[in-house]
């Protein structure tokens, strides 16, 4: 008789279970409502208020964790740090930052043009060196760190205890023996698996190290969607290193079980380090609250570090006047062969700048626009960027992986190649490794290297960096380096063929249902 007095007995459980569904409903209405108020694109609003309706327990923390397309606090981040250290916050936005809707070049070539529709700020007195692959990359990195005499700055999204992440710590180990600064930031999901004996042994070396941290504050505690994807290297304010390598392995084609990554990096040294510099500044800001003491925003002439055999052939190529363009006076004007500008971009902008940066590229060409990117997930701005370009008889083509580093990006993009089939614009596959490079060349006329991925996650979720280079050698290394790519890849959407049978038509419906948090 006992236990049937006892299940006839209210307990917590069934009191429980009504109340947690009607919260459940009340949150997901309300959800319902702020995907229509916040969510990026219709479609994907109308899909996630149809999921909150219709099955919340399920699509609930989903959308609270994938949906949300703006990152908070970065800006106020910074603003806080600026009410302390004035003078710094102030040399980073001089460094990154020009008015905004207010024209500031003549528009006469695409880096101007690019630089205009960023609101970022162009530099001169630059020098390259492009760095082909993880060996050229790691070598000169390496050996710029040994010689830095104040500050080395370092910002991986991955970073791996293996040989080269070893080789890089034993560097910056030497660096901290010789009294130099050393800052190392790192995204924390990228570097899910670096273990924590690495870091233990950097820290209790002096090594400021920091995880970007995206999930600060109570606002942001569920944005794990987010990440920080840039790769930059910053010596002393004069060199920097940016463009698609982590530190692993993989790189250099050494690491066990795991295919080559062919990528591409460069080397600066110049003004435009100092604006990388200021890239790393926003992100420390924003990782530890409070400025770079050390750092230096300001350089007399003969401390600028020249890169051998290409500092002086870009100042005889401008003393020779052979690069110009008609200014807004009607007459000719030199353009500094060396001009760039950096395309820093992430979900803090309040304009979707790295779909811009992208369009920007296609609106200006004119000859030819090559793409080169590990993934092949674009939004509709960009499908219809690349198509006006080849309607305009521009050589418009992309170079893309054939071998899966994500499976549902790489299913994702026989969907858009289907696509892009359709309009004339053709699709490369490298065979040679997994292609890892982010490259975009306009004409003869501008070249872009950097982290950023021809994705909806670089476009709208990631913190990311591109630089934007008009220097003509730099150009036809580049222009070199893409023949060879694509004269050892494949056409892989010809003209009139169908899909690949199974796996090309799962790409299409994974396409469909997830490019928007792919």
């Amino acid at each position: 008789m006992q236990i049937f007095d006892s299940l006839s007995q209210p307990s917590w459980f069934i009191t429980f279970i009504p109340h947690l569904v009607v919260s459940i409903e009340i949150l997901a209405i309300f959800s319902a409502f702020h995907a229509l108020r916040h969510v990026r694109t219709s479609q994907a609003a109308v899909a996630w208020v149809i999921g909150l309706v219709t099955i919340p327990f399920l699509v609930l923390p989903m959308y609270w964790v994938f949906a949300r397309h703006r990152f908070e606090g970065y800006r106020e981040a910074i603003r806080a740090v600026g009410e302390r250290h004035v003078q710094s916050v102030a040399s980073v936005r001089r460094e990154l930052i020009t008015d905004a809707n207010v024209r500031t070049t003549t528009l006469n070539t695409s880096l101007e043009y690019l630089a205009d529709v960023l609101d970022t700020p162009l530099c001169a007195g630059n020098s390259y060196e492009l760095l082909i692959d993880g060996a050229s990359f790691f070598d000169s990195l390496l050996k710029r760190i040994d010689a830095a005499e104040h500050y080395v700055y370092l910002e991986f999204y991955i970073i791996r205890d293996d040989e080269i992440g070893r080789k890089l710590a034993d560097a910056l180990l030497r660096c901290v023996e010789r009294q130099v600064k050393v800052r190392l930031l790192y995204d924390e999901v990228g570097c899910l698996r670096l273990s924590r004996r690495y870091i233990r042994r950097l820290v209790a070396a002096g090594i400021d190290v920091r995880a970007f941290n995206t999930r600060q504050g109570f606002v942001n505690r569920f944005q794990i969607n987010f990440r920080n994807h840039r790769k930059l290297a910053v010596i002393d304010g004069k060199v920097a290193f940016v463009g698609g390598l982590n530190v692993g392995d993989e790189y250099l084609g050494i690491s066990a079980g795991r295919t080559r990554w062919r990528d591409t990096g460069l080397e600066i040294a110049g003004e435009l380090a100092r604006k990388v510099q200021a890239v790393f500044a926003g992100d420390y800001y924003w990782a530890a609250r409070t400025d770079l003491p050390e750092a230096k925003w300001h350089f007399e002439l003969d401390e600028q570090v020249e890169l051998e055999g290409h500092f002086e052939a870009d100042r005889h190529f401008e003393a020779e006047g052979d690069f110009e363009a008609e200014g807004s006076d009607g007459e000719s004007r030199a353009i500094d062969s060396s001009f760039a500008a950096v395309c820093a971009t992430g979900p803090a902008d309040q304009r979707p700048r790295a779909t811009m940066m992208f369009a920007s590229t296609a609106a200006t060409a004119k000859r030819r626009l090559w793409i080169s990117t590990p993934y092949l997930v674009p939004d509709d701005a960009l499908i219809v960027a690349l198509s006006m370009a080849r309607a305009r008889g521009v050589d418009v083509r992309l170079l893309i992986p054939s071998i899966a580093d994500q499976w549902a990006v790489f299913l994702a993009g026989y969907y858009y190649e289907q696509q892009l089939a359709e309009v004339g614009i053709p699709v490369y596959r490298f065979p040679k490794g997994f292609m890892h490079q982010k490259c975009v060349l306009v004409d003869d006329d501008l070249v872009l290297i950097g982290s950023t991925n021809f994705d909806n996650r670089s476009l709208y979720l990631n913190f990311e960096l591109m630089v934007a280079i008009a220097d003509p050698k730099l150009i036809a290394d580049v222009a070199e380096m893409l023949e060879h790519d694509f004269a050892e890849s494949t056409l892989s959407n010809a003209a009139g063929e169908s899909l690949r049978p199974i796996f090309a038509r799962m790409g299409t419906a994974v396409a469909r249902l997830f490019s928007p948090v792919l």
